[in-house]
């Protein structure tokens, strides 16, 4: 399968990390997450990936607590004087279906909505945001690097829920495939990394075979699939057919 994925890379030599857009990306986002020690560099496509699981994750936290605020403030007038009960129904009357709107995943039945914090974080932010009314809380809504939990914890979660652009398509319990559109590249991760970069456009049938053959490691399979929808350009095709006649 390596030899095979380091032939169809020869075709396709665009990633994800050196993309001008994604590195824009980065940029924009380096100073606040360095002050919450979100930040690293960006050296791989599975850097990128990472990134954008945590961009996601930011711009959620973000997003919930803007929404927050608002409605806080349209309920100045009453906010003193009712109680904890009262503002909780309130604030979720107009919180909950916002937050339906926004990328998700579960752990059991519970929600998470940023990827870089615990249970208990995402929980207050699922459904007991007045928790940051109160003061040992309210300093996290603005500096939570004290606070912040390894992405890696949750594995695929937030991938499989399209925390990044790069999309899960299949997976067992030992390796997963993900596919990204904007670089045409399937990327295998389990007990070996490999990616694939495709060199024609594929449809969603296609993508879903050729990430099934890659998860099971057929790689006389693939080789055949790719020849017979002449899938790449000729030189590819011809060199897969020389490796087919050998088999």
């Amino acid at each position: 399968m390596k030899k095979l994925a380091k032939v169809l890379n020869r075709s396709n030599k665009q990633y994800l990390y050196k993309q001008k857009i994604n590195k824009s990306q980065h940029r924009f986002c380096e100073k606040e997450f360095k002050r919450q020690d979100l930040y690293f560099k960006i050296k791989s496509d599975q850097d990128f990936i990472n990134f954008q699981i945590i961009k996601t994750s930011y711009d959620n936290m973000r997003a919930i607590q803007t929404k927050f605020f608002k409605i806080k403030n349209d309920l100045k007038d009453l906010w003193d004087v009712i109680s904890y009960q009262e503002k909780n129904f309130l604030l979720y009357q107009d919180l909950a279906p916002f937050m339906e709107t926004l990328k998700h995943f579960y752990v059991d039945d519970k929600r998470y909505y940023i990827a870089y914090f615990d249970d208990f974080i995402n929980a207050y932010y699922d459904h007991e945001m007045l928790m940051f009314d109160h003061e040992n809380y309210r300093k996290f809504i603005y500096d939570f690097k004290s606070i912040v939990y390894p992405i890696v914890n949750y594995n695929i979660l937030p991938l499989q829920a399209n925390f990044s652009e790069t999309k899960y398509i299949v997976g067992n319990s030992d390796a997963y495939v993900l596919f990204s559109e904007q670089v045409n590249r399937f990327y295998l991760f389990g007990s070996k990394n490999l990616d694939f970069g495709m060199s024609a456009n594929l449809n969603s049938a296609q993508i879903l075979d050729i990430a099934t053959m890659i998860l099971n490691e057929k790689t006389s399979e693939l080789m055949v699939y790719l020849s017979e929808n002449e899938l790449g350009s000729k030189r590819l095709l011809k060199r897969l057919l020389r490796q087919i006649r050998k088999m």
